[in-house]
């Protein structure tokens, strides 16, 4: 306690880093134990994975892309069926799982916890990452939670499937008056892939005049929806059958 300053997660992140050791090696950390927060929870939270088996180490880091938790969601992220036994054995090893409802069914990391473990998750498997972000995507996706999928997709740089979703939920995010939402997801996406899909560059504008205050970018979009057309026009592919996501024509 004198050591954190009273500091809740520096003493439970503390308690389990000493699980394990002799009376001796405690009093030696304890001694050791020093430094500003950031540092600390970095070391404290490396010290807690590498005392984990390899299982539970291996589920933290895949979940640490995930703002909240539920066993079918972690199974779809991970490949495996253990999501609500391996969430019970995290609370119960008071591992910063924090439940969000009564009936257990979600969870979320301490943001302390969760942010070192997506540090952890990038610098020891940064190929693997999109891949747990677009299975998480699918996911949400399959559960009508269009927003999470939208955010999955976008943190793993998965454009194509960003603008399927975009246009493809328009008209819910229109309703619940998302816009600064869709602009943000919108920026994201490359100048070069909206020139050509005027569908997604239209309904994009209509957003721009409901958020900018100007019209400058809602009329540099509409051009690029007239060139675009102009193109598919002549090259005779105006039609819903050329169009697999919906982007570039629509229905």
């Amino acid at each position: 306690e004198t050591r954190t300053e009273g500091w809740i997660a520096g003493l439970q992140l503390a308690a389990l880093s000493v699980q394990g050791r002799t009376e001796a090696d405690v009093t030696g950390f304890i001694r050791a134990f020093a430094g500003d927060h950031r540092y600390v929870v970095d070391y404290l939270v490396e010290e807690v994975l590498q005392r984990q088996p390899n299982d539970v180490r291996r589920f933290l880091l895949q979940t640490s892309i995930l703002d909240r938790l539920s066993g079918p969601l972690c199974d779809a992220v991970t490949g495996l069926e253990n999501g609500n036994s391996m969430l019970e054995t995290l609370e119960r090893s008071n591992l910063f799982v924090v439940p969000l409802d009564d009936t257990r069914h979600w969870y979320r990391y301490h943001q302390l916890f969760a942010d070192v473990l997506r540090a952890h998750a990038i610098e020891e498997r940064p190929e693997q990452v999109p891949v747990w972000r677009r299975r998480a995507a699918k996911w949400f996706e399959d559960s009508g939670m269009a927003t999470e999928a939208i955010e999955q997709v976008r943190a793993a740089g998965d454009h194509d499937t960003l603008a399927r979703l975009l246009v493809a939920n328009w008209e819910q995010f229109e309703r619940l008056g998302r816009n600064a939402s869709v602009a943000r997801w919108s920026a994201s996406l490359p100048e070069a892939m909206i020139r050509t899909r005027p569908r997604l560059a239209l309904l994009i504008a209509v957003n721009t005049l409901a958020t900018d205050n100007t019209n400058a970018m809602t009329r540099r979009l509409t051009d690029w929806a007239d060139e675009a057309i102009d193109a598919l026009e002549k090259r005779g592919e105006i039609h819903p059958s050329n169009d697999g996501d919906g982007t570039v024509v629509g229905p």
